[in-house]
């Protein structure tokens, strides 16, 4: 779920236009942009929200996605169980939250992504998967802080600790830069840590296994706020980004959670009517055809698509072809000739 209410981010009713919403960026925009605030983190991270909503709300789709579903990323699909499982298991290793983050301090880590890959019938039914990655975590023996146990850093002499340093720029203006001594941190360190020399990170291997939804689908991602890297010099981690990667199915195609199949019926059943059978991802099961279908007529089998956890059902949506006989015999031809003159003549 979005952790803060778009709409209210810009200012606008849950009804505004597209026009109303641009307008309404463009003025909150301006009005936190860098030159108006200099040196204003709070500003800074105004803006940052304020990109974040018009990103979603100016988007048709994900906006559709948002007002039904609270957030852009997902298509109905109840992925609850994710933030849990993952603060269950994350906080054995530092207790970071799953919130939004303060910018102030340190720098964040890294994010991480990881694919992973799934089958038609995985994402379907919904499984359990698991998976493993190496991020970086703070340093035990340092403690995070680079600098060989009994030792500490000090404060940068070119900078005095701000991480910048002012260059004049023709006589008339000065710039800020990162300071070359000490590349951004403020500080430098004299004597290392032997085992992060001196990064203050150390990797380690993550192995989790999560649930899997029945519904995900291909290119959905789900992101697990405090996930990734640790950041340099005691930063909070970066978060932990999940793609799913669906296979194809060689007959079914899903959209959302209805599954669509195309089915080839045999020639006298469509002329006759009768029923047929399909095949689905619960097992066969009978449609009715009536007399007289024609080829591209889209049959709806109720309940035979995706069972989602929310107990929403899908259907299966079947467009039958007519399968023409192609190699005939002589006597089934003077059947069909004789089929035709009846027709052609009443």
């Amino acid at each position: 779920m979005a952790e803060d209410d778009y709409y209210d981010i810009l200012g606008v009713s849950r009804n505004a236009t597209e026009a109303e919403i641009k307008k309404a960026y463009r003025r909150l925009a301006k009005e936190y942009h860098p030159d108006r605030n200099p040196d204003n983190e709070s500003a800074e991270e105004k803006l940052k929200t304020i990109n974040e909503a018009y990103e979603v709300l100016s988007d048709s789709e994900k906006r559709a996605n948002y007002d039904r579903y609270g957030t852009a990323d997902f298509q109905g699909i109840n992925m609850n169980g994710f933030g849990d499982i993952f603060r269950e298991f994350f906080g054995g290793f530092g207790g970071f939250g799953m919130g939004r983050r303060s910018r102030a301090g340190p720098p964040p880590g890294d994010n991480l992504r990881v694919t992973i890959p799934l089958t038609f019938e995985d994402a379907f039914f919904g499984t359990e998967k698991e998976i493993g990655f190496n991020r970086k975590v703070k340093c035990e023996t340092c403690g995070g802080s680079g600098a060989k146990p009994g030792s500490s850093p000090t404060t940068c002499r070119s900078c005095g600790g701000r991480g910048q340093i002012a260059r004049s720029m023709g006589g008339f203006m000065t710039v800020a830069q990162t300071c070359p001594t000490c590349g951004g941190r403020g500080e430098t360190i004299d004597n290392p840590c032997p085992d992060c020399k001196g990064s203050g990170l150390e990797s380690e291997r993550m192995e989790v296994k999560i649930p899997v939804p029945a519904g995900v689908e291909d290119g959905m991602a789900q992101r697990i706020r405090g996930g990734g890297n640790a950041g340099p010099r005691g930063g909070p981690h970066g978060d932990l980004i999940i793609v799913f990667a669906v296979e194809p199915h060689e007959r079914f195609v899903r959209r959302g959670l209805h599954v669509y199949l195309e089915e080839e019926i045999p020639f006298d059943i469509a002329v006759l009517g009768g029923e047929h059978e399909v095949p689905t991802m619960w097992g066969t099961s009978k449609i009715k055809v009536d007399s007289g279908t024609e080829g591209g007529t889209l049959f709806r089998m109720r309940g035979k698509g995706v069972h989602a956890d929310d107990g929403r059902e899908g259907d299966q949506l079947v467009r039958v072809k007519i399968g023409i006989p192609q190699k005939l015999s002589k006597s089934q031809k003077e059947y069909l000739r004789d089929f035709s003159k009846y027709f052609g003549e009443n």
